[in-house]
C-alpha cells in the first residue's frame, strides 16, 4: 500500500496521472467561475444594508490593542477529539481530551466509545460520540487545576454555551426512547461539567473563555432581531464587518438563545460572546470568543490576550487561534491518519492471534 501510494504521487506530480476526467474537472471549474461573481455581488449589496441596520440596532465595534506582556501569560489550553474505528461488527469511536500548560505535564483522557448498528444509526452515534468526547475538556481541566495549581487563565476549543445540544439532539422516527433519552443525558451532563469548570474558575478567581471557530449559528442576528430576514451566519457577516484588530460589542449568548426558542435551564452563571478578527489573512473568519458572567467588564483584557497569542500561519488549521489552542489541538487531535494506523496495528496483533480478519472488516471507503 505504502508503495503504491508513493508511485501514484510521483506520477501526480510528473502530471501523468490525473484524479478527476479533464473533461469533468473542466466543467466543475467552469461552474465555480460562472456561479461565485454572481453570489459574491448579490451577498455583498447584503451585507451593506444589514451594516446599516445592525448599526441602527446598537451594533458596535471596538479596536483592539496587542499586549505583548499576554504571551508569556500562564495559560492552560484544553481541547478534545474524536474520530470512528471502521468495524463493521458495531459503532465504535476513540474520543481523548487534553489539558496542558507550558511547563507542567499533561492531563490526557481517553474512552472507547461503542454502540450497536441497532440501537444508532450513524448520525445519532457521531452526536453521542463526540458530546462525551467534549465532556472530557471540562473534566481534564478541572483535574490539571487540582493537580498542578492555579493557571493564569483556562482558555477552551469549543462554546460554553449549549444551544446546538439542546435543540439539535438529533431524533428520526423508529428511534427508540431510551436511546434517544441517553442522548439528551449526555447533553446535559456536559453542560453540568462545563459548569463545574466555570464555579472553580470562579471560586479560585480564575478568567475562563472559550474559542469557536466554526461557527453556524446566528445568536447575534437573533439578538438584534434579525435573524429571519438574514440569510447568513453571524461569522459569514462579521467576517466581512471587522478588520483584524477589531471586535463586536458582547452579547449575552445565553439570553440569545432563548430568544431562539430554546428551553430556559438553571447555569451557574450565563455565558457572554463576542466575534473577533483576529487574523490578517482576509481568508480566515473571526472567532467567536465566549465567557461567563462573571467576567463582565473582562471583555477588554480577553479580547487583548486572544488578540496577543494568536497564531499567524499558512496552516488555516491554526491561523488566528490563541496559542494555548494551538498547542492542545496539535498533540490530542486523533486524525484519520493516526486512526488507519492503530487499525492496521490493531489487525496484524488479530492475525498474530490466530483470530479470523473477517470480523474487523473495515467500512467501505474509509481508507480513502
Amino acid at each position: 500500500m505504502e508503495d503504491y501510494n508513493l508511485l501514484m504521487e510521483t506520477l501526480e506530480k510528473s502530471g501523468k496521472v490525473t484524479t478527476i476526467h479533464p473533461m469533468l474537472y473542466a466543467g466543475l471549474l467552469n461552474d465555480i467561475f460562472e456561479a461565485l461573481p454572481k453570489w459574491t455581488r448579490k451577498a455583498e449589496e447584503e451585507i451593506l444594508k444589514l451594516e446599516k441596520t445592525l448599526k441602527r440596532e446598537g451594533l458596535k465595534t471596538y479596536d483592539v490593542d496587542v499586549e505583548e506582556n499576554l504571551w508569556e501569560l500562564d495559560s492552560l489550553g484544553a481541547d478534545a477529539s474524536s474520530c470512528p474505528l471502521p468495524i463493521g461488527m458495531m459503532n465504535v469511536a476513540f474520543i481523548s481530551a487534553m489539558a496542558f500548560r507550558e511547563g507542567s505535564d499533561p492531563i490526557i483522557m481517553r474512552d472507547l466509545i461503542t454502540a450497536s448498528h441497532e440501537k444508532m444509526g450513524k448520525r445519532e452515534f457521531k452526536f453521542f460520540y463526540q458530546v462525551q468526547a467534549e465532556a472530557l475538556i471540562p473534566v481534564a481541566s478541572i483535574e490539571h487545576i487540582k493537580t498542578h495549581g492555579k493557571p493564569g487563565c483556562v482558555v477552551i476549543d469549543g462554546p460554553l454555551s449549549a444551544s446546538l445540544l439542546i435543540r439539535k439532539v438529533p431524533y428520526r422516527r423508529g428511534l427508540s426512547h431510551e436511546v434517544y433519552q441517553s442522548m439528551q443525558n449526555k447533553a446535559y451532563q456536559l453542560i453540568r461539567l462545563r459548569d463545574q469548570l466555570i464555579e472553580l474558575c470562579y471560586k479560585m478567581r480564575i478568567p475562563i473563555f472559550s474559542v469557536v471557530k466554526r461557527c453556524t449559528s446566528k445568536h447575534f442576528l437573533a439578538w438584534y432581531g434579525l435573524k429571519d430576514i438574514c440569510p447568513y451566519t453571524d461569522q459569514f457577516i462579521f467576517h466581512q464587518l471587522l478588520d483584524y484588530g477589531q471586535r463586536t460589542a458582547s452579547i449575552s449568548i445565553s439570553k440569545a438563545i432563548e430568544k431562539q426558542g430554546a428551553e430556559t435551564y438553571a447555569r451557574f452563571n450565563d455565558i457572554y460572546g463576542f466575534y473577533i478578527k483576529t487574523s490578517k489573512n482576509p481568508l480566515t473568519p473571526p472567532i467567536r470568543v465566549e465567557y461567563p458572567e462573571y467576567l463582565v467588564g473582562m471583555e477588554e483584557w480577553i479580547a487583548k490576550y486572544v488578540l496577543t497569542t494568536s497564531l499567524t500561519t499558512y496552516d488555516a488549521e491554526f491561523d488566528g487561534l490563541p496559542k494555548a489552542i494551538c498547542i492542545v489541538h496539535k498533540d490530542a487531535k486523533i486524525t484519520k491518519t493516526i486512526m488507519r494506523e492503530i487499525y492496521k496495528r490493531a489487525v496484524t496483533k488479530i492475525l498474530e492471534e490466530n483470530i479470523n480478519p473477517k470480523l474487523l472488516g473495515s467500512l467501505w471507503g474509509f481508507f480513502t
